[in-house]
């Protein structure tokens, strides 16, 4: 008998996502959203058929509430497995069927995996990468609700604890995560005035990340990570990366 699945999207104001990431779940036994924005992600969710659930609303982005949206949906959850999704997110054919497989097996053998970590697409001005940092990730996204949540919650690099085995799916989720040079900045603006309470560096040293740490992580961009195989993108992404470490220590200082 095939295990049931939830897909949870938390979502804020994504109108001109929330339609690709919504029909690209549609194979699991339901899809909920977790609005938090005022726009009309809610209401184009509910045509395609998602429930959507309100909850913790803000004026801008914030990440204290998804962890604890997602935590408010393991705790309810009623399926065997939830998936996480991102509304700037969508499921490729062939994760759907790596999925599907997991969901078929027949029998939970011992020590098997109670949760999954895959791989992203990450979708660059215009195109999707081949190399960089971001490529390499691997987020655990798929999981048994009774062995994972957020704990603790924390306003930036989320602490997603998992009691069990973690395995990895070979097959990526699309991220449609930086599609122009606006919203690059936005999300790096964002991130970094997150980032700010957590820096607990001594001034000396923040002085000294601020100066060097951008080339070091350009240098594992472009090098160590492959960056070069994105042509221009690659030092495009592989710069502002480097960027978003001086920024975040430049603000740091500046406070």
């Amino acid at each position: 008998m095939r295990q049931t699945i939830t897909a949870i999207i938390p979502a804020f104001n994504e109108e001109k996502n929330i339609e690709r990431c919504v029909k690209s779940v549609l194979w699991c036994d339901k899809v909920m959203i977790l609005w938090m924005g005022n726009d009309k992600t809610g209401a184009i969710a509910k045509a395609l058929g998602a429930e959507v659930i309100e909850m913790n609303k803000n004026a801008k982005p914030d990440f204290i509430s998804v962890q604890k949206n997602i935590n408010w949906a393991i705790d309810n959850a009623t399926t065997d497995w939830i998936f996480r999704i991102d509304a700037d997110e969508e499921v490729t054919p062939k994760l759907n069927s790596e999925i599907g497989f997991i969901l078929n097996s027949k029998f939970i053998i011992h020590n098997s995996p109670v949760a999954y970590g895959l791989p992203r697409n990450q979708f660059f001005l215009g195109a999707f990468l081949k190399g960089g940092d971001w490529y390499y990730d691997r987020l655990v996204r798929l999981f048994r609700p009774k062995f994972a949540r957020y704990d603790p919650i924390v306003p930036i690099h989320e602490q997603f604890k998992v009691t069990g085995k973690i395995g990895y799916l070979e097959n990526r989720l699309n991220h449609y995560s930086h599609p122009t040079f606006n919203d690059v900045i936005k999300k790096f603006q964002l991130y970094t005035d997150a980032e700010i309470p957590q820096i607990n560096n001594p001034v000396w040293l923040a002085f000294i990340k601020m100066i060097f740490l951008p080339l070091y992580v350009f240098c594992r961009w472009f090098f160590w990570h492959h960056g070069y195989r994105d042509g221009w993108r690659g030092v495009v992404a592989g710069a502002l990366r480097g960027w978003y470490e001086f920024l975040r220590f430049w603000k740091f200082l500046s406070c």
